[in-house]
């Protein structure tokens, strides 16, 4: 309650969200995009969805895997024609990083409730990643660890037992991001052999490929992009994010219906 689920939920107000309707594939051209979606619970194709443009905002780890030469895993999402070498690469080259968090609910607070911020810092380079900094979230009885890099790989694939020998928890719930196959991770970086260029790459819009060559565009942009990993100034963030989407709706509507203030030619 009053966390940052209020964040989305406040966004989404109003707007007509498809629910059980996964993007499958986005086909793209000079005329527009189709974008075919099926019902995940029974793998059936649902509906096909014309417009003018896209706007795609799957995460990195998402795109990772679409990019993927021969990909065919579920909860792929392929595009036709596939995306341009200088996209694919980009995504390939940054990184996907994985945070997750044990929450713990308790019946009483038995720590020092003025402590904001409190915990325990692995001593073991196999333990780095067990960044167990305890939030103290609204002071309330409930505590907030992290546990990032490799030993949240670790963490993914142990059961939530582990957890129970803590003191009297009332309630526990632990992320698994990697795990996730609507996410495959937690946010982007700057990996070994990327750069803040590849953002930009990312945040680049593609045009559809000439009928006549695949290496020659033609006609206005059909596939736009949006999210954390395409913001090269707030990178990992919500309001990074956030204004990704406000630099998308300005782009796509430049485009659509015009920008007010482009100077007009010269008569």
């Amino acid at each position: 309650r009053n966390g940052y689920s209020c964040v989305p939920v406040a966004l989404a107000e109003g707007l007509d969200i498809k629910l059980n309707a996964a993007v499958r594939k986005v086909e793209y051209n000079n005329r527009g995009v189709e974008v075919m979606v099926y019902n995940p619970r029974n793998q059936s194709t649902t509906n096909t969805y014309h417009a003018d443009v896209v706007l795609c905002t799957l995460p990195l780890g998402v795109l990772k895997l679409s990019a993927a030469p021969s990909s065919s895993q579920l909860n792929t999402v392929q595009f036709s024609p596939p995306l341009p070498d200088w996209k694919t690469s980009a995504i390939q080259r940054l990184g996907f990083g994985n945070l997750n968090k044990v929450v713990l609910c308790f019946e009483r607070i038995f720590w020092n409730p003025q402590a904001n911020l409190f915990g325990h810092v692995g001593s073991t380079t196999a333990s780095r990643g067990e960044l167990f900094l305890f939030w103290n979230l609204y002071k309330a009885p409930v505590l907030l660890a992290l546990v990032a890099g490799e030993a949240a790989a670790i963490m993914e694939n142990v059961t939530d037992d582990v957890i129970s020998g803590v003191p009297q928890p009332k309630e526990t719930v632990v992320t698994r991001w990697r795990a996730d196959p609507w996410s495959r991770g937690s946010y982007s970086f700057v990996a070994v052999g990327s750069s803040g260029s590849d953002y930009d790459l990312l945040a680049s819009p593609v045009i559809p490929p000439s009928p006549q060559g695949i290496s020659v565009t033609s006609g206005p942009a059909r596939v736009f992009f949006a999210g954390e990993h395409t913001i090269r100034n707030y990178p990992a963030t919500v309001h990074g994010a956030f204004l990704s989407g406000l630099r998308e709706a300005s782009r796509i509507a430049d485009q659509i219906i015009g920008n007010p203030c482009q100077p007009k030619p010269a008569e």
